[in-house]
């Protein structure tokens, strides 16, 4: 997942088992957000469910349908 830092505008992409712990935390509470932190900046980046469900490959991981 292509990600874009809001502060200082650096593209960075999510691993395979930050999306897993992504996708975990959005089943377990449905307003939840996942915090991915940029390379350069360090800081927090709030991924929210509603990102997850634009992608298809996600939204069927989420069962969206």
């Amino acid at each position: 997942m292509q990600l874009k830092c809001s502060f200082c505008s650096t593209p960075f992409s999510l691993s395979k088992e930050q999306v897993n712990e992504a996708l975990e935390a959005f089943k377990a509470d449905k307003t939840a957000h996942y915090d991915a932190y940029c390379p350069k900046c360090r800081r927090a980046i709030k991924v929210t469910r509603r990102h997850f469900q634009m992608s298809p490959i996600h939204r069927r991981m989420l069962n969206f349908g």
